[in-house]
């Protein structure tokens, strides 16, 4: 089974990335194929994610890929990640709490809502940065710019799979959900990019989620509109200035050598 795996990402990497890819939206989608209850979906999403992180785990061990390599956080790099983490900061609702806007829901789930953003967390940087994103440098490897190509290639892949919500959000909503994430992707695939290590990642993605899913159901904790002037106005200029400057640095980024 391994060396199958291994065949397959470095002989048909593109195939190989959007199968994991498939797969995993099909196992974040079982709770989704009926209408279970809220703690009955709760516990199926868990175990679910649970599952996919086991698989790409034997699947990164296969591949001989370095998930947990040792960071070196220098000055430049630590104020990218730091970038990173403003972004995802700023995808809470704090000007909407402050002015009223939004409020917590009557006794909210935190510990299971906290727990839910996690599980998402850890599963979809496990599939997408730990397996995905490599799988997917070994069909570029050779080319200049390598790990720019890459980083859009892996985002692509990681927005295109939210298309799938279009049965359950919409045309418009779903269009500007693929629109959002192919950035946060680019945002994690940077993260691992400067790192080599997935907790960089995983961290940026359950603070944003923390923040961006607290209106979701049916595990969302909080009612109201976030999105007033200055959110939006702040949102837009970080938005820009940080895709900009993780841009240019993933255009000159230069892997370190191997030991």
């Amino acid at each position: 089974m391994k060396k199958r795996i291994a065949e397959s990402a470095y002989s048909s990497p593109i195939f190989t990335a959007v199968a994991a890819a498939l797969f995993a939206v099909a196992a974040f989608s079982v709770s989704n194929v009926a209408d279970f209850g809220e703690t009955a979906k709760f516990i199926i999403d868990i175990v679910s994610r649970a599952l996919v992180v086991i698989f790409t785990a034997y699947a990164v061990k296969a591949c001989s890929f370095k998930a947990f390599a040792k960071p070196e956080i220098g000055v430049l790099r630590g104020l990218l990640i730091f970038l990173g983490l403003l972004v995802s900061i700023n995808n809470f609702p704090i000007i909407g709490f402050i002015t009223g806007n939004v409020a917590l829901k009557e006794n909210p789930r935190i510990v299971r809502y906290i727990a839910y953003c996690i599980a998402i967390g850890i599963a979809e940087e496990y599939v997408f940065r730990g397996f995905i994103m490599p799988v997917v440098g070994l069909k570029f490897r050779n080319k200049p710019h390598a790990p720019f190509i890459t980083v859009l290639v892996t985002s692509a892949i990681f927005a295109l799979c939210h298309l799938f919500n279009i049965f359950s959000a919409g045309i418009p909503a779903t269009l500007l959900q693929v629109g959002y994430t192919f950035l946060t992707g680019g945002l994690f695939c940077a993260a691992y990019l400067f790192t080599e290590n997935l907790v960089f990642p995983i961290v940026l993605h359950v603070i944003f989620d923390l923040g961006g899913l607290m209106f979701d159901l049916p595990f969302g904790i909080a009612a109201g509109n976030m999105w007033d002037t200055a959110t939006i106005i702040i949102t837009a200029v970080l938005g820009v200035i940080v895709t900009a400057v993780y841009a240019f640095a993933i255009w000159n980024y230069k892997p370190r050598l191997k030991e």
